[in-house]
């Protein structure tokens, strides 16, 4: 971790979150939820949270991605990441979660060449009306 990211405002965190959010093309949720009504920042494709963990599908599109995933992936050790669902999100609300957001992104910027990427989830009926046909996950080259 950079000296950068320990010492980030909460204007630099959230302008780190915006840049981040419009380079990948998805939404920067500052007033989100996870699983049930847990409070959390994190960036969205449309109603789903974007993956950060290409490991435990079972879609062969997944298996791909994971080959170009790393460790970078995962979230700082002092970030507190919302850990029910492998999603580039950190519970709470404001600026403390914020920041610990930026800092995931620093992390994943500082790994390689940063990209959010489209994967077929392998959800059949009833869980693909919950969790759709396809989803984001970053990844790092």
């Amino acid at each position: 971790m950079t000296d950068k990211a320990n010492t980030l405002t909460a204007a630099e965190a959230r302008a780190i979150c915006e840049r981040f959010a419009l380079q990948h093309k998805v939404i920067f949720d500052d007033e989100g939820s996870c699983g049930f009504d847990r409070d959390c920042v994190g960036f969205r494709d449309g109603d789903r949270w974007v993956d950060h963990n290409p490991y435990d599908q079972g879609s062969p599109t997944y298996a791909q991605i994971a080959k170009l995933a790393c460790k970078a992936a995962y979230p700082p050790d002092d970030v507190d990441a919302y850990h029910k669902h492998d999603c580039l999100a950190v519970l709470g609300r404001g600026d403390d979660a914020i920041i610990g957001l930026a800092k995931w992104v620093l992390k994943l910027e500082a790994a390689g060449t940063v990209e959010i990427v489209t994967y077929t989830t392998g959800a059949t009926g009833l869980q693909a009306m919950f969790s759709g046909l396809t989803a984001k996950a970053v990844v790092v080259r």
